[in-house]
């Protein structure tokens, strides 16, 4: 019986240090790959949800192909080629559409709204478009790396 604790214990630690995975936004934001030409990059990020709130992760999607999960207090990226891009959530009200230039870099941000107070409520997701670069990386900089879909996730070192 002891030893089922032991291991118990074990996996549930392993499980909520890989929950806390990935260097921070800050520490590897210069070791991040450059974009190859004709290329550009979109980040999606998520700050930490408001206490309390429950949060789901959807999935999101780039002109319908899946590249990643919204995970509260997390970030990550996918190059695409120039051209004009439809991002949603597999959900009928959540996309947003957007224009990437070769070389640009683009910030969605999703947050989880309509919650108040330490109530254990599920907020409404929202996602929009970051205009400012420098609100977007300040807003990322303690987030970590979540890393995209499988085919696409980059290892960050720090």
């Amino acid at each position: 019986m002891k030893s089922w604790v032991k291991l118990s214990v074990a996996v549930l630690g392993a499980v909520l240090l890989a929950g806390c995975g990935g260097p921070r936004y800050k520490d590897v934001a210069g070791s991040i790959p450059f974009m190859v030409p004709d290329t550009g990059r979109i980040y999606f990020y998520q700050p930490p949800a408001p206490i309390g709130a429950v949060s789901s992760q959807p999935y999101l999607r780039v002109n319908g192909v899946k590249v990643g999960r919204s995970k509260p207090g997390s970030f990550f990226y996918v190059n695409r080629p120039a051209g004009k891009y439809e991002v949603d959530t597999l959900r009928d009200d959540e996309s947003l559409s957007l224009t990437l230039a070769p070389g640009q870099t683009r910030y969605v941000r999703l947050s989880i709204e309509g919650v108040s107070g330490n109530s254990s409520s599920v907020g409404h997701q929202s996602m929009r478009l970051e205009e400012s670069e420098e609100v977007a990386q300040q807003e990322m900089g303690p987030l970590r790396y979540w890393g995209a879909g499988s085919r696409e996730r980059v290892k960050l070192r720090r």
